[in-house]
């Protein structure tokens, strides 16, 4: 169990994907999930498949990155108080049941940290977790440089894929209405089948505005391309929560 405190901000990507062009290992007891069969699909989605019925069998995918202060592995702390060089948990994941019928349990497709200290602790824990580039830096006001920073540029480096989000200040924040939880499907190399679950307790959640950008040529930045919809946000600030991994 990975305790996280002080979260500096946790957003999604939301993509639709189609699971037919992933070079990816998808578990054979999994099952992707047509956008259409799922009731509770998200608003932005559902408008998508509405307007663009194409798409209604494609799946939800979400690409989910959290930055925070410190993350406690057992004995292992790894801590940082400047945001711009904070530890980050990411996860690509795709809407999915168990084959033949169940409840729904999405797959991750990749788990990934900027730091390889919590790379190590993963693999310790059975988990295949990689190391990526994520840079995080304020975007000055080319026109006055004394200005206060206009926005915020998240940058992250997954093989030959870079992603770039250049969010604007946006200052209305609201109250988070208490816990949030996700679970997937994350299957080990070295121990089988595993599940993973996110459970966080943020203080505040906050409107995204800007844009995101794609850059490369392998698998990643073409599914990424090649959705009809890359819906940033909302984020989601401070407070802590638990990464736990089971059987």
């Amino acid at each position: 169990m990975w305790q996280i405190e002080g979260l500096h901000t946790g957003f999604c990507v939301q993509l639709l994907i189609d699971p037919r062009q992933l070079d990816v290992a998808i578990p054979s007891a999994a099952r992707p999930l047509r956008a259409d069969a799922i009731r509770d699909l998200e608003p932005v989605l559902r408008t998508v498949i509405a307007n663009q019925p194409e798409f209604a069998a494609w799946t939800p995918s979400r690409l989910c990155l959290y930055y925070m202060e410190t993350v406690d592995v057992g004995s292992l702390r790894v801590s940082e108080r400047d945001p711009g060089k904070a530890p980050m948990i990411g996860v690509w994941a795709l809407a999915a049941a168990d084959v033949g019928g169940g409840a729904r349990k999405d797959v991750v497709l990749r788990l990934f940290t900027n730091t390889g200290r919590l790379e190590r602790a993963g693999q310790v824990n059975g988990l295949d977790l990689r190391t990526v580039r994520s840079t995080v830096r304020e975007i000055d006001n080319e026109d006055d440089a004394s200005a206060p920073p206009i926005g915020i540029r998240y940058q992250l480096k997954m093989g030959k894929t870079l992603l770039t989000w250049d969010g604007r200040r946006v200052s209305d924040s609201t109250r988070a209405g208490g816990p949030m939880s996700s679970e997937w499907r994350a299957d080990s190399r070295r121990r089988g089948p595993m599940t993973a679950r996110l459970t966080l307790t943020p203080e505040w959640t906050k409107a995204m505005a800007g844009s995101l950008r794609v850059e490369g040529d392998d698998d990643f930045a073409a599914a990424i391309k090649a959705s009809p919809i890359r819906f940033v946000g909302p984020a989601v600030q401070g407070g802590g929560g638990v990464l736990a991994f089971g059987r």
